[in-house]
């Protein structure tokens, strides 16, 4: 079988390590942040190009052709750390979610800002895992 790869390019750029298994389609930041007006305000991301592995594609999931979709959410702290990441949409297969999560928790995050200073902010991604 073969990985096809889907979703918004600049994404697909940030997360590019992740891709061949999961392709990330959206991330949007749900925290103050986001809410901020003015052009002093920046959301939650991921480091452009810091993720440096792929998850691995679960053997069982692989074999068995286990496919979906997983949004994962995100809490970057004001100094760049994740403090949380939840599961907020699962593909269906405890497994894919976790796989996921684990690619992601490789990856280097940047804090949203808000009138130029940092601050905590939510910021979530899907990622789709698709066989051919």
């Amino acid at each position: 079988m073969t990985r096809r790869l889907s979703g918004l390019p600049l994404l697909f750029a940030m997360l590019a390590p992740l891709a061949a298994c999961a392709s990330p389609s959206t991330a949007q930041s749900d925290g103050a942040a986001a809410q901020a007006a003015g052009p002093a305000a920046s959301k939650a991301s991921i480091v452009f190009g810091s993720c440096p592995q792929k998850p691995v594609w679960p053997e069982a999931a692989k074999r068995e052709g286990r496919q979906g979709a997983v949004v994962l959410a995100f809490q970057v702290d004001a100094d760049n750390t994740v403090l949380d990441a939840q599961v907020k949409g699962s593909s269906g297969h405890p497994d894919l979610d976790e796989a996921a999560r684990a690619g992601l928790a490789k990856c280097k995050f940047k804090a949203a800002t808000q009138n130029g200073d940092p601050v905590r902010d939510w910021a979530q991604v899907t990622y789709r895992w698709t066989l051919d």
